[in-house]
């Protein structure tokens, strides 16, 4: 690698695996963000510990397993594997949780407590954090991380076509929850609406219909 060069992700963990703990930290800041957003938007309580067990997870991964997988994928798929182990544990009964219909409070979660300046940021926290968790994560990877379907895909290990419908869906669950939250406040109403409606318009053509 030539001086100058920016390690692409997987050099960072080949190298990370390899004792090279500045290029591990390097590769650890460049997504530790999105990572404990992943988590703080639904086990806030025990988002720190997840975010580190998924790293420690990352840390024992050898790179050639990757594949063709593009890496953030496959790093939220460990992020979410760990999310779905630490909600199956709280319901001390894995076959009754299900991603796709149970949300995280569902299985006991601590509200999201969201440090926001207007109200419009803090209901929209808590009605993502009512949606079932593949649906909620599948909305948060597609509008806040501005990943692909393809790669969304990776993360929860479903075909292509049911990502959309989950985004699809998803939305129309989200603005159900809106109302529910909105306590009869038109103006917030329309604010949450107009807030969701902008984030559908600036995918452009790679929002699902």
């Amino acid at each position: 690698m030539e001086a100058g060069d920016t390690p692409d992700d997987r050099a960072l963990l080949e190298a990370w695996r390899g004792g090279d703990r500045k290029l591990g930290n390097q590769l650890f800041q460049r997504h530790i963000r999105s990572v404990s957003r992943f988590f703080r938007t639904k086990v806030p309580d025990h988002a720190e510990d997840l975010t580190q067990s998924t790293f420690l997870a990352l840390a024992e991964l050898d790179p050639a397993r990757l594949g063709a997988v593009p890496f953030r994928a496959y790093l939220f798929g460990i992020a979410r594997n760990q999310l779905l182990m630490y909600l199956r544990a709280k319901t001390r009964n894995d076959h009754r949780f299900d991603p796709l219909t149970w949300s995280a409070p569902d299985a006991g979660a601590s509200p999201v407590r969201a440090v926001a300046r207007q109200q419009q940021q803090r209901v929209l926290a808590e009605a993502l954090q009512r949606l079932p968790v593949d649906y909620q994560i599948a909305l948060e990877l597609f509008y806040f991380e501005t990943m692909q379907v393809a790669e969304i895909a990776e993360v929860l290990a479903r075909p292509v076509g049911t990502i959309k419908s989950l985004l699809s869906r998803g939305r129309d669950q989200l603005r159900e929850k809106i109302e529910e939250l909105a306590l009869g406040s038109e103006e917030l109403l329309t604010s949450l609406v107009g807030e969701l409606e902008r984030w559908i318009t600036a995918a452009g053509d790679d929002a699902p219909a």
